[in-house]
């Protein structure tokens, strides 16, 4: 079919201008670089809408756009939301001026070109969670001790064979639907209920995993209809859901770890020997379940002076008191080590910077206020932290826990030369 928007786009420039100013404002998404090249491409859009043209011409320059958007890790919604921005223009200019263009005929080709850009989305992300789960499989493998996470591999690949069936359109062979059935949910629903002690984590598991596969049923019934837009959403929510069920069997197995590792005998924390696998388990993790976590040194402020004022046992007990401090502050899943004399590693799964940073602070906080007394004096002390948040992208290299340590070690330094008690982020 052919398309005639000349009498809209008579002040094409202006237009263009219009567009650009109101619906691409992303500029800390594009960089003002990027920007420019956005801008060229709208331009040829604009230019082909201003003669005469086939929809296959005006399918040609979106593909050519959206193919640079996906290139840049743009989100669908943002191109999706500069399309219906530019429907509106469309639109408004044909009402506006009493134009004699069929607005359904409008409506129906701004519908084709959504579709063909969720199109192009969509097996860019079906390639994209293909690869992941992949990543994150070989995570999981190296894992140096395995409970209850080992399920959630099950799940991975139930979850990428969702997404080979949707790239095919086929319903044929489709991944099992029903919860109680699929591999993971046979375990759930079996050994699991007896190995998962916390009854609000597993009902929790319970109702995340039924939730996901109800989006698959979902997925299912329009797979072959070219829904490309609504496959997006049911997909992201599907795997949302899937490295949520991750998360949540991580965190459990945290905690099965913590209880079989040695603890200093002073403090109680644990032991400096257990850093590198608690660090090498937890980026392992944290890569197989799409997740952040934070990693801190502490170092206790003129702890020398504590000793050579109160003595060596004061010291000791000062430490007991800020690991009592820490523990009391953070989940049964956190760890903290110490990691030589008055410092301490803090390890904090499944959370951001923001979130870490607030937990942390806690501590501070709690620590500098409280006195430890000791043969009637209140001693009071500080701390500082060198915190960073890390967020695995690439599978586990021997290197990483030296780089890591190294960084928040000179963040703490930072925080002691800018007047201590306090926390320096990365």
């Amino acid at each position: 079919m052919v398309y005639d928007f000349q009498k809209i786009t008579i002040d094409n420039e202006d237009l263009l201008s219009e567009f650009m100013n109101k619906h691409t404002t992303c500029v800390d998404l594009y960089g003002e670089k990027r920007l420019e090249r956005v801008s060229y491409f709208y331009q040829k859009i604009f230019e082909t809408l201003s003669a005469s043209f086939k929809e296959e011409d005006i399918l040609e320059q979106f593909e050519a756009l959206t193919k640079y958007k996906i290139s840049l890790e743009i989100p669908y919604g943002i191109l999706v939301n500069e399309l219906y921005g530019l429907k509106s223009i469309v639109i408004s200019h044909i009402i506006q001026h009493k134009l004699k263009i069929d607005i359904i005929q409008t409506l129906r080709l701004f519908k084709n070109i959504t579709n063909a850009i969720a199109h192009l989305y969509l097996i860019e992300y079906l390639n994209r969670l293909i690869s992941l789960n992949n990543v994150r499989r070989s995570s999981l493998s190296d894992l140096s001790e395995k409970n209850l996470i080992i399920h959630y591999e099950s799940h991975l690949v139930w979850l990428s064979n969702l997404a080979e069936h949707i790239k095919t359109n086929s319903k044929s062979k489709f991944p099992e639907l029903d919860h109680t059935l699929c591999t993971f949910g046979k375990w759930l629903h079996g050994d699991g209920k007896k190995t998962i002690q916390n009854n609000s984590k597993y009902k929790n598991l319970q109702d995340i995993h039924e939730k996901l596969h109800q989006f698959a049923k979902k997925i299912y019934d329009i797979v072959e209809y070219g829904e490309y837009t609504i496959l997006i959403t049911y997909l992201e929510k599907c795997e949302m859901i899937s490295l949520s069920i991750g998360t949540e069997l991580a965190l459990l197995d945290q905690v099965l770890i913590n209880k079989k590792i040695s603890k200093d005998y002073l403090t109680g924390s644990f032991n400096r020997q257990s850093l590198k696998g608690l660090f090498e388990n937890q980026y392992d993790l944290a890569l197989a379940t799409n997740n952040h976590f934070v990693l801190a040194m502490c170092d206790l402020d003129y702890f020398k002076t504590v000793n050579d004022t109160y003595g060596h046992v004061a010291g000791d007990y000062l430490l007991k008191l800020f690991v009592q401090i820490v523990q009391k502050n953070i989940r049964n899943s956190d760890m903290i080590i110490r990691y030589g004399g008055e410092e301490f590693i803090i390890m904090l799964p499944t959370i951001n910077k923001k979130n870490g940073y607030k937990v942390l602070n806690n501590i501070r906080e709690e620590f500098e206020q409280t006195a430890l007394e000791f043969e009637g004096a209140q001693i009071k002390a500080t701390v500082s932290m060198g915190m960073m948040e890390v967020k695995p992208e690439h599978l586990y290299n021997h290197n990483y826990l030296d780089e890591y340590v190294m960084i928040v070690d000179k963040n703490l330094y930072i925080a002691k030369e800018s007047g201590r008690n306090r926390i320096e982020v990365y």
